[in-house]
């Protein structure tokens, strides 16, 4: 992701893909395996930033809402379906109006990201799915990261003030499971951008993750850059 030193990066001038490596293409796998028929489904990508994510859900014959502070340009969405939306406030949907919620990679940059997972909640229809991406703080890279630098991979100072890519939160998964469950949420799929193991990486894992709840001690979340979630809305 792009970086400007002691500042947040505007979004009107992110790249194409502000996101991890394999991570759009690997989100749109979990859309297309949990979201049920695209062709015609309401869906809001937000941060939807360049529009790239949002150009390949138009392909597909959804009905695409791309959301964010500020459009990109050029933009390679639909233009004329961009909403310029404040992940920060009410979000300008109505209840139970959306068929599925993507937010790649935006939820680290919120100010109060449980409130942005309520009005995620608020506004998918019963049976609507969310699928979110974040930093995945939890992986073995970026616990050796906080042992020898001192933070998060990804979330290394800029400043005394301000992290990469204007980064504010790092969304592990004992929060994600904290709102998963208060929201009671049903979880569809846990996943990463791309787990790349090591045979010693998998040796030290056992050891690594002893102590962790059962949940965090598989391959997810110990590989991957980017953490996937794939939740839907009971009803």
């Amino acid at each position: 992701m792009p970086q400007e030193t002691g500042t947040r990066t505007p979004p009107h001038r992110w790249p194409v893909h502000a996101a991890a490596r394999n991570t759009h293409a690997r989100v749109l796998e979990v859309v297309r395996a949990h979201c049920g028929p695209l062709a015609g489904a309401r869906i809001v990508d937000l941060p939807c930033g360049a529009g790239a994510f949002s150009r390949d859900l138009l392909a597909l014959g959804a009905d695409v809402v791309p959301a964010d502070l500020a459009r990109n340009e050029p933009f390679l969405g639909d233009p004329g379906a961009w909403l310029k939306a404040d992940a920060n406030a009410r979000l300008p949907f109505a209840d139970a109006s959306v068929d599925a919620f993507v937010s790649i990679e935006g939820i680290e940059h919120f100010e109060n990201p449980s409130f942005f997972l309520r009005e995620c909640h608020r506004v998918l229809r019963p049976g609507g799915t969310l699928v979110l991406s974040t930093p995945n703080v939890d992986s073995f890279r970026s616990r050796r990261s906080m042992f020898t630098h001192g933070y998060h991979r990804y979330f290394n100072p800029v400043s005394a003030a301000a992290r990469d890519s204007g980064h504010l939160h790092a969304i592990d998964m004992v929060f994600m499971r904290g709102l998963i469950r208060d929201l009671d949420l049903e979880v569809l799929e846990i996943t990463v951008n791309r787990a790349k193991r090591r045979w010693y990486y998998d040796l030290l894992r056992p050891w690594l993750t002893r102590r962790l709840p059962r949940d965090m001690r598989g391959v997810v979340p110990f590989y991957g850059e980017v953490i996937i979630y794939a939740l839907r809305k009971r009803g």
